[in-house]
């Protein structure tokens, strides 16, 4: 028997740990009809860190099969996906959990894979174990990572990494590719792959990238990078380099990469990169514009070079993204009507 402990954090969002389970229980009842009884099962247990009932992100109240106090050995510990709220009540809450952190240390010292999925993530840095080891995030909150915890390699476009047996996904659903992984590596890659079948799991590459997005929602709180964002963001067909912006925003080129760098860890022509690449990906999902005007719209004039600009950002071609997200665009396109 494979024992997972599936840790019942505050704001934990049912999914994340709903799949899991039911993903390694599709895995037993495939065993159960090719090895019957004898194959290697997979058990999920779920802890509760004080034994009290756990409230979900969506209200519901879960109560642990067992009290952290009373854990027994298991071969995996799950930290899954939270509600993030926000750096301040990630700390409130983070301090609450530093005996489930001290049990996560010592179980790895024994010899216990650790996994975490998305804002999971957070929770497994804090226990220090990832200094210094390869892992990934949810990509949406990349920066906030970097900042908190600089001493992790961190590799925000992975979709799933392994380093010394600690497992992190990027944002929620790689939790299944996180049990595919699992289940391949214990029982063997043909019951994972007709796992992926059964639940119609995408196995393809192994990144983010595609569902990635370039920029934050708002404009920058610093008024010269707030004001050269919407300048650019309004002047994607002009050709712009860094002396013209610098002289519109009447400031020095070294100030106005200096703001862009504090604020977007971004140069202004990078930025001006990912708004034209962000702006191209909302034409292709939402139009059936050819890609030579899709180009040309957002300020480029060949259209092999924005294509290869365009899958470095994304790791995919831009027909490739249309092909995959352009229904995503069509349902997006008709709620907004």
């Amino acid at each position: 028997m494979y024992r997972i402990a599936v840790v019942l954090v505050p704001g934990v969002y049912l999914y994340s740990i709903g799949g899991l389970m039911d993903a390694f229980q599709i895995a037993n009842d495939h065993i159960d009809q090719q090895q019957g009884r004898a194959g290697r099962h997979f058990a999920c247990q779920t802890i509760s860190p004080t034994g009290a009932p756990v409230t979900t992100s969506n209200g519901m109240h879960l109560n642990g099969d067992v009290a952290l106090a009373n854990a027994g050995a298991f071969d995996l510990i799950y930290l899954p996906a939270f509600a993030y709220q926000g750096i301040t009540a990630f700390e409130r809450s983070a301090e609450s959990l530093q005996h489930l952190f001290q049990w996560v240390r010592r179980e790895w010292r024994q010899g216990t894979a650790i996994s975490a999925n998305c804002t999971g993530t957070f929770l497994l840095a804090e226990t220090g174990l990832l200094d210094g080891h390869r892992a990934t995030t949810a990509w949406w909150l990349e920066r906030s990572f970097r900042r908190r915890y600089p001493k992790v390699d961190l590799d925000a476009h992975a979709l799933l990494t392994e380093d010394t047996n600690l497992i992190t996904t990027g944002a929620m659903t790689a939790h299944l590719n996180m049990t595919l992984h699992i289940i391949g590596r214990e029982a063997g890659p043909h019951l994972a792959a007709l796992c992926a079948k059964t639940m119609l799991i995408d196995t393809g590459p192994n990144t983010q990238r595609p569902y990635q997005e370039l920029l934050q929602a708002e404009l920058s709180p610093d008024p010269l990078v707030a004001k050269a964002q919407y300048w650019l963001q309004n002047h994607l067909r002009t050709s712009v380099d860094l002396a013209m912006l610098a002289e519109k925003m009447n400031v020095s080129q070294r100030t106005l990469i200096r703001h862009f760098k504090a604020e977007l860890d971004l140069t202004p022509l990078s930025y001006l990169q990912n708004v034209r690449i962000e702006t191209a990906k909302r034409l292709l999902e939402r139009s059936r514009t050819p890609l030579a005007e899709v180009v040309e719209q957002v300020g480029y004039l060949d259209v092999s070079s924005f294509s290869r600009l365009f899958k470095r950002k994304t790791g995919l071609t831009p027909n490739a993204y249309r092909q995959r997200f352009s229904q995503m665009g069509a349902l997006r396109a008709s709620e907004t009507a």
